[in-house]
């Protein structure tokens, strides 16, 4: 499997955050986003590679889970889900950093903008299923599109033909909710 490119995560992040947010690639989910992954889900995170993990550094040192997205590859695609930032680590920021992080945009869009860089060579386009007014608009700020099927959006990073992109929204939207 292709392991995407690698590059220092401050080139997605804006200078603002560089001192306290770092994005980065875990190998296994289960180790670090088991517990906030059950705790909104109801289930633990998927198996399957590719889990991105937003961490906190707080002014101690310590290194704490702000957020994770999963991207799973699906054949010529990845499909975004499981996405999810723990309040209980927002909370132990200084005021300020949570104005930085809120002002730049939040955890989830640089999560995605990470994401959309790093496997841009791995597929053709990454897919999300959203429902939530709030997600949304976050996923259609950090590069995603609306498809014509409700709660489907899509990221086309690279040119791909027309026919080409009208079966991908099919294969993907034939999933139901991922």
């Amino acid at each position: 499997m292709h392991t995407g490119e690698h590059f220092d995560p401050r080139d997605v992040l804006p200078a603002a955050l560089h001192d306290f947010i770092t994005i980065t690639e875990i190998d296994s989910a289960d180790f670090l986003v088991a517990d906030l992954f059950r705790r909104k889900f109801g289930h633990p995170p998927p198996s399957i590679p590719r889990h991105l993990v937003g961490l906190y550094r707080a002014p101690d040192g310590a290194l704490h889970l702000a957020g994770f997205s999963h991207m799973m590859p699906f054949g010529d695609v990845y499909l975004s889900g499981g996405s999810c930032s723990d309040g209980d680590t927002t909370r132990l920021m200084l005021p300020e950093q949570r104005d930085a992080l809120r002002a730049a945009g939040g955890l989830w869009f640089y999560l995605l903008k990470y994401a959309f860089r790093k496997y841009a060579g791995c597929c053709d386009a990454f897919f999300g299923h959203c429902g939530d007014k709030r997600a949304l608009e976050v996923a259609l700020a950090a590069g995603f599109v609306q498809t014509e099927h409700e709660h489907v959006i899509v990221n086309w990073h690279k040119p791909l033909h027309d026919n080409h992109k009208r079966a991908l929204v099919a294969k993907v939207h034939a999933l139901g909710a991922f």
